[in-house]
């Protein structure tokens, strides 16, 4: 048994929610870079095939990819908040 394991299951609660907090920011950097990335190469490709400007066209691709399905991510979120527990919608 790991001494972490200790504790009250308040303290064990704590840990795990910290946890999870460090693993969300973690996705939410790795999805900024993602978006980084992908930006850049659709920049790349429009500027090769349109010849737009680079830097604009990356910067507005990359907010676009990580606004949008940020954005999405927070409707559903907010929807699934706002609906009552599937075991009360049920009840008549």
């Amino acid at each position: 048994m790991r001494s972490e394991d200790d504790g009250t299951p308040q303290e064990v609660m704590e840990r795990a929610i910290r946890r999870l907090g460090v693993l969300e920011y973690l996705f939410l950097g790795l999805a900024a870079v993602a978006a980084l990335v992908a930006g850049a190469l659709v920049a790349w490709l429009l500027q090769q095939e349109i010849g737009w400007n680079f830097r604009i066209t990356w910067a507005a691709t990359a907010m676009l990819l990580f606004l949008i399905p940020g954005l999405i991510s927070w409707w559903r979120v907010r929807k699934d908040e706002r609906s009552p527990p599937p075991n009360e919608r049920n009840r008549s």
